[in-house]
């Protein structure tokens, strides 16, 4: 259900927009801006992205503008998540894409009229020079929710988990009450109590980004992270989280599946078999032996799935030909998750619980089997499991060569226990529960509504910093 329109007149003249080189980053940004033209909160809307990413903005986002930032020729590394090699960090392409920074500087100070303000990701620390010296204010896009932000700034602070005698001993947070967590809980480098590193500098570079932002815009809503929220925002009043989701709300009530996707999720409806949905984002690196591991336990489940599956898992292969005959679906590609998820054939989500992810799930009401690979998902995991109880979790559990598993056997028990047992009924229940609060935080008068205006007018009456000699 789109967000409802709202403002007499608007409250911006012209947003800026810098997208992070990666679907999962740029989407939300696309749906805020739909947001900000629907409800007539902005009277412009521009952003700033690479040839090669601007025309799935386009097609994201029609009401805006795009501004081409081509990369200088000699530029060295990826420059997209989607062109980064096996084996290879999301900080290759950050490094890349500071070689765009003149040329943003450029754009930016080119832009006309002046934007009143830049949302700009935050693994673009970079950004935040340029607008600083124009004299335009900035918010921070950050792509994760409240709870992992609050938990690795605590953990960070307090450094716990650097008294345990083994990695599973669970350890309390000071802030943080009937949170108990253990290092497998953490992703690095916040599993180690003095992080240092490469990874390490990046956050460091792009919380000191944050710092000097006007806020981080969340993709979430207050009724979800309430007290994660308010405590951020207790803690840190000039950086304050500002929760306006769930923003894939956003879009339009038609979602467009393609016609042999949705008539296969139509024909297992008609014939009363509950589809599991499972899909580990756009970035997710998984070997062939966790492949095989997932593919036998999805086959002796007896659930009917639809897997989203990346080619390059299989170097060319057709993946799991013949395998899974007619009640498994194996999509290769880009695909309309959020129409997928709120298909009525749809009872549960084996996901890596990428926030964008979880996000979507909730609002459709969809329990999740959590599957955590990188960055902050498994404390999103944990999320969903522990806090919100909208999920099951799957752990590896077994060793082949020097890789940690998740077995077949673990696949097809949880998987059936999210679709057909009583704990997915429960995780079910409580999903729909968030789902119905999910709409009404961005309707007329809803939580998310409400912090979306409120956050523009504070933009604009603070006004700009003066721009730099």
């Amino acid at each position: 259900m789109p967000m409802a329109s709202s403002s007499p007149s608007p409250v911006l003249r012209h947003v800026a927009m810098l997208p992070f080189m990666a679907k999962g980053h740029t989407i939300p940004l696309l749906h805020l801006a739909r947001v900000l033209l629907l409800r007539g909160l902005a009277s412009a809307v521009t952003f700033l992205a690479t040839p090669r990413d601007a025309p799935f903005v386009r097609a994201g986002a029609p009401g805006a503008a795009v501004v081409e930032l081509p990369f200088p020729s000699s530029t060295a590394g990826p420059q997209s998540m989607d062109e980064l090699p096996s084996g290879s960090s999301f900080l290759d392409v950050v490094s890349a894409a500071a070689a765009l920074e003149p040329v943003f500087a450029d754009a930016l100070a080119a832009l006309d009229p002046r934007p009143d303000l830049l949302v700009h990701d935050g693994f673009l620390a970079w950004a935040a020079d340029a607008a600083d010296d124009l004299g335009v204010p900035r918010l921070i896009s950050l792509g994760m929710g409240a709870f992992p932000s609050c938990v690795s700034l605590a953990v960070t602070a307090q450094k716990p988990h650097a008294r345990l005698s083994s990695p599973s001993e669970p350890f309390e947070v000071d802030g943080l009450p009937g949170l108990r967590l253990t290092k497998a809980d953490l992703n690095p480098p916040f599993d180690d109590p003095e992080p240092a590193g490469r990874h390490w500098d990046f956050i460091c570079e792009s919380g000191r980004a944050m710092g000097s932002s006007r806020g981080t815009i969340l993709n979430s809503f207050h009724e979800l992270e309430s007290f994660y929220i308010d405590k951020w925002n207790r803690e840190m009043p000039l950086n304050k989280m500002w929760p306006v989701g769930p923003l894939c709300l956003a879009r339009e009530p038609v979602r467009t599946l393609d016609s042999d996707t949705a008539d296969w999720l139509d024909a297992r409806l008609a014939m009363n078999r509950p589809v599991l949905y499972v899909a580990f984002g756009s970035q997710a690196e998984l070997s062939r032996a966790q492949l095989e591991e997932i593919a036998a336990g999805l086959d002796r489940s007896d659930l009917d799935f639809i897997w989203v599956v990346r080619s390059k898992w299989f170097d060319g292969e057709e993946p799991f030909q013949g395998r899974f005959r007619g009640r498994g679906k194996v999509v290769q590609g880009f695909i309309d998750q959020l129409g997928i998820l709120s298909h009525q054939a749809i009872k549960g989500f084996f996901s890596h619980c990428g926030w964008n992810s979880v996000m979507e799930s909730i609002s459709m009401g969809v329990p999740i089997l959590t599957y955590p690979i990188a960055a902050e998902q498994k404390l999103n995991a944990k999320f969903v499991v522990d806090v919100l109880q909208v999920g099951i979790r799957i752990w590896p559990s077994k060793r082949e060569d020097s890789e940690q598993l998740v077995s077949s056997d673990d696949v097809e028990t949880l998987a059936r226990e999210l679709v057909l047992g009583e704990g997915g009924e429960r995780a079910a229940a409580r999903a729909s529960e968030l789902a119905d609060s999910a709409r009404a935080a961005v309707e007329t008068g809803g939580s998310s509504f409400e912090t979306l205006e409120l956050m523009l007018h504070e933009v604009r009456e603070i006004g700009r910093p003066e721009a730099k000699e």
